[in-house]
C-alpha cells in the first residue's frame, strides 16, 4: 500500500479510566504518523471507570483542539446500550452535539439482555432510535453478547452506521475472533457496507494501527486503501458532521 491512511476514529485517553495515555499523548502520536483525522471516543458514563458526562460537554468546548495543525480532531464517545430498549448512557441532546458517536454492548453497565435474541433487538433498537455513527465490536466474543450478525449489520447498513473491524480485538484474542469478523466482513459485503478499521486503541502507541484488520482484509481479497480509513469522500460522508 502506497497511501496514507487519514484517520483513527475509535481511539481512547486515560479519562476511560483503564487506558493509559493523555489527550496530548494521543494526539502526538496521530500527528506523528501523519493521521489527518483523529476521534476521542473515551467510555461513556454507565461504565465504573468512565468519564461524567461533564467531561464531553468541557472536551467539546475545547475549540483549540478543533484547530491543531495539520489534524481535525473529533470529540466523540463510546456509548453504552443499557437497555433492551436501545437506551444509551448519553443525553440525547449531547448524542447530537458531539461528532461521533460509537455504540456497543461492555460489562458492568446495566445492560441485562441474556440471549441472542435480546441483545440483537436492543441494538437494532438503538441503531434505530439514536443518533449512532459507529456500532463497536460487534457481537465480539470478548464479550457475553451475542448478536444475530445479520440482523443486525442489516439494520445498521439501512440506516448508514458504520460497522468496525476492531483491531484490539483482532490482536489480544486473535484465535477466538479472526472467524468472527470474517463472518462480519462478509456481511458488510452482502449489504453493500463500506469498511471501517478502528484501533480501539488504549495507549498513544497503538494510535492508527490496524495492521491485524488489514492482514484480515488481504487475507479475503480486499484492498486496505478501499476502507473509509482512506477514502476523504467516505470520511465526510459516514463521519465528519455536516455544517
Amino acid at each position: 500500500m502506497s497511501l496514507q491512511m487519514l484517520g483513527d476514529f475509535h481511539v481512547h485517553t486515560v479519562f476511560s479510566g483503564h487506558a493509559f495515555s493523555t489527550l496530548q499523548e494521543v494526539v502526538v502520536a496521530a500527528q506523528e504518523r501523519d493521521l489527518k483525522y483523529l476521534a476521542i471516543t473515551d467510555h461513556g458514563p454507565a461504565r465504573l471507570d468512565g468519564p461524567r458526562l461533564d467531561y464531553f460537554k468541557n472536551l467539546n468546548r475545547q475549540d483549540t483542539l478543533r484547530h491543531l495543525p495539520g489534524i481535525q480532531v473529533l470529540i466523540g464517545v463510546e456509548a453504552n446500550i443499557i437497555d433492551l430498549w436501545g437506551d444509551l448512557d448519553m443525553p440525547e441532546k449531547l448524542l447530537h452535539e458531539l461528532d461521533i458517536v460509537i455504540a456497543g454492548f461492555h460489562n458492568s453497565t446495566g445492560y441485562g439482555g441474556s440471549s441472542v435474541s435480546e441483545n440483537t433487538e436492543a441494538l437494532v433498537k438503538a441503531i434505530d432510535k439514536n443518533r449512532i455513527t459507529v456500532v463497536a465490536h460487534i457481537g465480539d466474543p470478548r464479550f457475553p453478547y451475542p448478536v444475530d450478525l445479520e440482523e443486525s449489520i442489516a439494520a445498521a447498513a439501512a440506516k448508514g452506521v458504520l460497522v468496525e473491524l476492531n483491531q484490539s480485538a483482532l490482536h489480544t484474542w486473535k484465535d477466538v475472533n479472526v472467524a468472527h469478523y470474517e463472518r462480519v466482513l462478509e456481511l458488510l459485503g452482502k449489504y453493500h457496507a463500506p469498511i471501517l478499521m478502528s484501533s480501539d486503541s488504549h495507549i498513544s502507541y497503538s494510535v492508527g494501527i490496524v495492521s491485524e484488520c488489514e492482514r484480515l482484509l488481504v487475507a479475503h481479497g480486499i484492498d486496505p486503501v478501499s476502507t473509509v480509513n482512506y477514502s476523504e469522500e467516505l470520511i465526510q460522508k459516514y463521519l465528519v458532521p455536516q455544517s
